[in-house]
């Protein structure tokens, strides 16, 4: 992965944690592909959009085991922002808006989990999350 490419690393991770941590929800599974396809192909968001909110959305999946979890939590927020506000900051590249969802992400968390945080994104920006998943 390189640094230009954070979202597809943070669905691409995303999918990762899911596959390992609950084979069993195929059907995420298979969304986050199509997301990953929407986006390396057509620079397109909408079906990601689509797994949040209601009953059985993306945000209702069980827990991931140990730090899963909240690497899990954090790649939701960070794939969720940046699809949230792509196509809507005219005149901003997607590398720098994921950088800016990157960087939101990373400030956002308070006491014990900023340094958890800071782990995270700095992975995705230097493009190696994949590798590091379980050293987090």
């Amino acid at each position: 992965m390189t640094q230009t490419d954070i979202y597809t690393q943070a669905f691409t991770c995303l999918r990762l944690i899911l596959q390992t941590d609950h084979p069993e929800f195929k059907n995420w599974i298979d969304w986050l592909d199509r997301d990953i396809q929407d986006w390396t192909q057509q620079r397109e968001v909408a079906h990601h959009l689509r797994a949040y909110g209601g009953m059985g959305s993306f945000n209702d999946l069980p827990d991931m085991r140990g730090n899963h979890d909240y690497i899990f939590g954090c790649l939701k927020s960070v794939c969720y922002a940046f699809a949230h506000l792509y196509g809507k900051r005219e005149g901003i590249s997607t590398e720098a808006l994921m950088e800016e969802c990157v960087h939101k992400e990373e400030q956002a968390a308070y006491h014990p989990h900023k340094e958890l945080n800071r782990a995270i994104t700095q992975h995705l920006i230097q493009g190696n999350l994949r590798e590091n998943l379980d050293n987090i």
